[in-house]
């Protein structure tokens, strides 16, 4: 039987690193960052900050967490052990979505209401650059290696390429309607976009800029994640409130698990048997068991819970 959890708030003195098992999570409407223990299931630290966080990017080498809030314009840097605000970045803009480059010290950011792709200088904390997309940029990812940035443009149903090291673009590639979240898998070079209009996810081959496959997830799929071993992703869909695993070789579903209502974003656990799923509508944390193939428990949070990230 699924088993309901309270959240557990820590009043004492909070332990000063976050785990591998960790995951950091934002509340958008709650003004909530809270950190998920994922060996004893539960709310070990949660502050409140500045109003409206949407996405979360863990910085392990400054010891800093990125959120942003794109009601406000802004990028709120907080420390990753005190939790406090350290420093707020004002972008301007409506600042989105957002990915750490491992080689370099730069985060690169989403501008939904600019059309813009933001470069962030991750040592002096300053917009450094400003690049031009598609309409309504929103998910992003990055090959380090291969030096590409993905940026998927929601208005214009495309995702471009861009060179992580200078301005320039190396392509501009259809996907289905309304694309969302992208998750690149290092492994063979593929990058998976949701759609959310059409119910679709794109595949593309980051080699070649070819779209490999046009696939049917479920309805309104939104947040993507990647296995470590680059053989399995993972879909959550909004409006059917399933999280839906791929074989990243076949591109066929091997699975379809049950979530709550409107699941969000979803990562994995660092032995690869679970899934943790934000549901947007439930305010809760879904812990799904792969190999069971079902939601094992639920643990309430803030209201309007949106991204989950990893601590490492």
């Amino acid at each position: 039987m699924m088993s309901i959890k309270p959240i557990v708030f820590c009043l004492g003195i909070f332990p000063a690193v976050a785990l591998a098992d960790d995951f950091y999570i934002s509340s958008q409407s709650g003004n909530h960052l809270s950190l998920f223990d994922s060996k004893t299931d539960e709310i070990t630290k949660a502050v409140e900050v500045s109003s409206g966080p949407v996405m979360v990017a863990v910085d392990k080498s400054n010891d800093a967490i990125y959120l942003s809030h794109p009601e406000q314009g802004k990028l709120s840097v907080i420390d990753l052990n005190s939790f406090e605000l350290i420093h707020e970045i004002k972008t301007g803009g409506q600042p989105f979505a957002m990915v750490l480059d491992s080689q370099k010290s730069q985060l690169f950011v989403t501008d939904w209401s600019r059309n813009a792709l933001l470069v962030i200088n991750t040592t002096s904390r300053q917009l450094v650059d400003l690049l031009a997309v598609g309409e309504s940029p929103a998910g992003i990812a990055i090959d380090p290696d291969g030096r590409k940035v993905f940026v998927a443009n929601r208005e214009s149903n495309s995702v471009m390429v861009l060179d992580a090291d200078t301005p320039d673009l190396h392509a501009t590639i259809e996907t289905g309607e309304r694309p969302y979240a992208v998750a690149f898998n290092p492994i063979n070079g593929h990058l998976y976009v949701t759609c959310v209009k059409d119910n679709s996810l794109t595949v593309i081959d980051t080699k070649t800029y070819e779209k490999i496959a046009d696939l049917q997830p479920g309805k309104a799929p939104y947040g993507v994640t990647v296995s470590d071993d680059g053989k399995q992703f993972y879909v959550v869909n909004q409006n059917d409130n399933t999280l839906v695993e791929f074989d990243a070789v076949s591109l066929q579903i091997t699975q379809t698990i049950k979530t709550e209502k409107m699941p969000e974003s979803v990562e994995l656990s660092k032995d690869q048997q679970h899934a943790y799923i934000i549901n947007w509508f439930s305010n809760s944390l879904s812990i799904i068991d792969l190999q069971q193939g079902k939601q094992t428990s639920s643990i309430p949070l803030k209201e309007g819970p949106r991204k989950i990230s990893p601590a490492q």
